[in-house]
């Protein structure tokens, strides 16, 4: 028995010398502890206030979401409140015999500008235009065409005249007319038959325009 413990001493007397299974001093250490470096405090204060903007933006984004998710519901609310108002005044109309169709709807302008054309002929008159026309015309000219725009306040004549100066001193008569204004001599040419042709347009003054 001693002799077997003799042999097992000297084989464990090698191990001892192993830094890692013996008693020696020079033992394995491992360092876990945080060690500061001053170097790295600015990196450190750079990440923690990233971070902290990036949390202030992301609640700012959070909240912009929320309060356009409610402005979207409370449009989509006047809409649906606008909608139900259309519809009622439609069925209010229906029972009063209107048509507020999308069809009737697009002739409507057309209505109105053959109202007011309807209107405005009904107030023009030709006797007062004419008499006032005829009083600016000179001797030795002629109308062809007297034609009035739908509003009749623009009026464009042709007709022809002896000579240049015939048409000119008709320009001036209607210039110096209480009734006509701006006459503009558009264009002139001679015809076959010698005759000066010509194109004239003036604005009719009304009575109360």
């Amino acid at each position: 028995m001693g002799l077997t413990n003799l042999s097992i001493g000297r084989l464990i007397e090698p191990l001892r010398h192993i830094p890692m299974l013996g008693g020696t001093n020079d033992q394995f250490h491992i360092n876990l502890s945080s060690r500061y470096r001053p170097t790295m405090a600015p990196l450190r204060t750079l990440l923690v206030g990233s971070c902290v903007m990036l949390l202030l933006g992301i609640f700012w984004t959070v909240g912009q979401a929320v309060l356009a998710y409610q402005e979207s519901w409370t449009i989509a609310a006047e809409l649906n409140r606008a909608r139900q108002q259309d519809d009622q005044l439609v069925a209010e109309a229906r029972q009063e015999g209107i048509d507020l169709s999308e069809g009737a709807l697009q002739r409507l302008p057309a209505e109105v500008d053959l109202a007011n054309q309807l209107l405005e002929k009904r107030t023009f008159s030709w006797t007062k235009f004419l008499a006032g026309l005829e009083q600016a015309i000179p001797p030795r000219l002629a109308l062809s065409s007297v034609r009035l725009d739908t509003g009749g306040t623009a009026v464009h004549l042709t007709g022809t005249a002896m000579s240049l100066e015939d048409i000119t001193a008709f320009t001036v008569g209607l210039q110096d007319h209480p009734t006509f204004k701006d006459p503009v001599l558009a264009q002139h040419r001679v015809g076959t038959n010698g005759l000066v042709e010509f194109d004239v347009t003036l604005r009719y003054r009304r009575e109360g325009a």
